[in-house]
């Protein structure tokens, strides 16, 4: 009789989980997958390209599972830039505070911030100056992203997240990017007036001075220079080829400001294999701002 019970008992534990060293572990297996088991969220006015005002809050909306994200029909990511005010649809955009996760990381918590806004000699961003509910995050075969979105933040005014056009989970920026040789962009040049808020930034860039690699500055660059009225300097050191892609903070200095008088967007950061860094650029703050660039740095990282 005994026996019988024993065997029973085993039996149930074979079928429920598994006996190992006389332990019983728990099996564990994914009901669904995420990749395969979403909502489509197709909403132009999370476009960051939308400035129209139109009263949107994601608080006011019953979120359940996980969402992949469409523009007009195209496959859409989460920005992982600062959104500026009254983009979005609403008040707050909400973007990521990192990178998306890859295909090996599996499903990632990733931070979600706002930017705080205010007049001050035009329009003045705090970039992550609110702080949301966090979201997981899945990179999914066929190239695209998941997300569990939640409620976000009440205290963030009328919250929105806000959407970008997609980019494909497999391009490095590493080799895939637009050599940047403007000479004059360089620190130690001054004369004319150039804006980079005219120029249609698209993706990542290499800087060269004259053919040599070079980088953006990491302190602050002196008045009358790299041809712009606001210099434009990372505050932040580079990153290491370990870090992978991170986010710096970009200063501007003016004429006869001070040195880090007002911050623009940040931008993204690599360091690559090959000894130089690319920088996913993007339209200043301010209208009439230029990124710097150093003139001869060699060797570019510090091991």
């Amino acid at each position: 009789m005994r026996f019988l019970i024993s065997l029973c008992v085993s039996l149930l534990l074979l079928i429920n989980g598994e006996i190992t060293n006389g332990q019983t572990t728990e099996t564990t297996t994914s009901i669904s997958d995420p990749c395969y088991d979403y909502n489509t969220l197709d909403e132009y006015w999370r476009d960051i390209q939308q400035s129209q005002y139109s009263g949107r809050d994601d608080t006011l909306v019953e979120w359940s599972g996980w969402y992949r994200l469409y523009l007009n029909g195209e496959s859409a990511q989460m920005s992982e830039w600062c959104v500026s005010y009254m983009q979005c649809g609403g008040e707050t955009g909400l973007y990521l505070n990192g990178s998306h996760p890859t295909l090996e990381d599996g499903v990632v918590t990733l931070e979600v911030v706002g930017a705080h806004s205010w007049w001050l000699y035009g329009y003045s961003h705090q970039c992550g100056a609110y702080r949301s509910t966090s979201i997981r995050v899945k990179a999914c075969p066929g190239d695209y992203y998941v997300y569990e979105f939640v409620k976000p933040n009440t205290s963030v005014p009328r919250p929105r997240y806000c959407a970008v056009a997609f980019k494909s989970i497999s391009s490095d920026p590493c080799y895939n990017y637009e050599s940047l040789d403007r000479p004059w962009r360089a620190n130690n040049e001054s004369g004319a007036h150039f804006c980079d808020y005219s120029f249609s930034w698209s993706g990542w860039y290499r800087l060269f001075y004259n053919g040599m690699d070079i980088r953006m500055p990491e302190t602050c660059v002196s008045s009358f220079s790299c041809n712009t009225y606001y210099n434009l300097w990372l505050n932040d050191p580079h990153p290491q080829i370990e870090d992978g892609v991170v986010i710096r903070d970009v200063c501007g200095s003016y004429h006869w400001g001070g040195c880090c008088e007002f911050n623009s967007k940040p931008i993204r950061v690599k360091a690559c294999p090959g000894n130089y860094y690319v920088y996913e650029l993007v339209n200043p703050q301010f209208l009439c701002a230029g990124y710097c660039t150093g003139t001869v740095l060699f060797p570019l990282f510090n091991f």
